[in-house]
């Protein structure tokens, strides 16, 4: 097998899963779903998300799970052991996107580290509520301190990486993933509790169709991809670790449930916070970092929870920045046949000077744009809307056109899937992802 080198498997198929789903997890189904719901009108966006979710993204999950597992490879030695050496370009891509995102994702990374220090500190709960909003912009405004809080979340991924997978990645989710799901639970009884929470609950489960609208599903489609981690190489070389004796379907299964459960529970620790302090649903963004620091500063006991909550963001920005490097350093391991101390050691080089690109952007770099973005909101874009969805393509195109017999094999090499459930990975796969990939591409372009 060319181009690999020796590497170890996951322990256990749970920590296989769990590791898979704190990629899929991430920032984003806290930080992105309440704020997406919000503006796409609750319910009439989850119901496609979900949907789609167990769909296409369902199939373009296990098959990057498939090609990792045939490869035995990174993204692009994998492509290249199973579709031939050409295709390994498109494995490159998604390395060169994983970059870019871990580049600026870390920004966001330490923004939850600076936050949860000033929540266990007190010094959160001491700023006025109506200067949150600009206590928070002077400190991402701030070049030195939000990079220097970069580059510690950066360090933080690193050393996890360099303990490999079986002792690093695997025992990392193992531990913190549990410790998410437990407490967004104790947040979630918080905000039901509180006068006027229920109606945030209401909100996210009111199915009025009359909201439904064609922007809702397009958001709802894309969300899919960023919410499983799909088209960047991550689940190619997670693929890459799996013993044979795993069902890829089942996991992707309970990876997808997992993912959905996370962004529902992630709904329900917000909303009813925000509906109970009369705040706007459709805050965006800044709904996770201002308006929810305001709402804990006006209930009872509100630095604990405010802890809590600023505690489940630095554990889910781990949980994915740890997926994202490690895609870089099997890069290096498998194509430059590099030491995973050497390999993390120069990723933490790189990322921390394309970081700071990004972290003044906010502050002296604020003039710059790129088709009238600033430099972090262009990568965000750039890669949510254009990278990682051709990424999305050519893995569904590879793996149900090219190597479909290899795809075949994977998924049905513990157990034996119905021919009609084959069918639909394969109809999936050779149709139905593309045409979703392509209307998530013009949508965002």
């Amino acid at each position: 097998m060319s181009g690999s080198t020796k590497q170890t498997n996951f322990g256990s198929r749970l920590g296989f899963i769990l590791a898979s789903a704190g990629s899929a997890v991430g920032l984003g189904a806290i930080w992105k779903f309440p704020y997406m719901a919000g503006t796409n009108g609750g319910a009439v966006f989850m119901l496609p998300y979900i949907f789609f979710t167990v769909t296409v993204g369902m199939a373009l999950l296990l098959a990057e799970f498939a090609m990792g597992r045939a490869g035995r490879s990174g993204p692009v030695g994998s492509l290249n052991n199973v579709c031939g050496k050409p295709w390994g370009i498109f494995g490159g891509i998604g390395v060169f996107t994983v970059f870019l995102i871990l580049s600026f994702y870390s920004i966001v990374g330490g923004w939850c580290l600076k936050d949860t220090a000033d929540a266990a500190t007190g010094a959160g709960l001491k700023i006025a509520p109506e200067q949150l909003g600009s206590y928070f912009g002077a400190f991402v405004s701030d070049g030195v301190s939000s990079y220097l809080m970069l580059l510690l979340f950066l360090f933080i991924t690193a050393i996890v990486v360099l303990r490999g997978i079986d002792k690093g990645v695997e025992r990392f989710a193992k531990v913190l993933m549990p410790a998410l799901f437990v407490l967004m639970i104790v947040l979630i009884i918080r905000g039901v509790t509180l006068p006027g929470g229920w109606e945030g609950v209401k909100f996210l489960f009111d199915f009025s169709f009359d909201k439904l609208t064609w922007m809702s599903v397009l958001n709802a489609m894309g969300f899919t991809f960023f919410s499983l981690s799909l088209g960047c190489g991550i689940m190619v070389t997670y693929g890459a670790y799996l013993k044979d004796s795993t069902d890829i379907p089942n996991s992707s299964l309970w990876i997808a449930y997992l993912a959905i459960q996370t962004a529902l529970l992630a709904g329900l620790m917000i909303m009813p916070a925000v509906f109970a302090m009369g705040q706007d649903p459709n805050a965006g963004p800044g709904l996770v970092f201002v308006t929810i620091p305001f709402i804990f500063s006006q209930i009872p006991f509100g630095w604990f929870f405010m802890i809590l909550f600023n505690v489940c963001l630095l554990v889910a920005a781990l949980t994915s920045s740890v997926s994202l490097l490690e895609v870089c350093i099997a890069y290096l391991q498998n194509e430059w046949h590099m030491k995973r101390i050497s390999a993390s050691i120069l990723c933490y080089v790189g990322l921390a000077l394309l970081g700071c690109v990004s972290a003044l952007s906010f502050g002296v770099w604020s003039e710059v744009k790129i088709f009238d973005r600033i430099i972090f909101d262009f990568l965000d874009w750039f890669c949510s809307n254009i990278m990682m969805p051709l990424g999305g393509l050519s893995i569904a195109l590879l793996a149900g056109w090219k190597a479909w017999n290899s795809t075949y094999v994977q998924v049905n090499v513990v157990r034996k899937y119905s021919a009609s459930a084959n069918s639909f990975i394969k109809f999936s796969l050779r149709f139905l992802a593309p045409l979703l990939v392509l209307v998530v591409i013009a949508t965002g372009v």
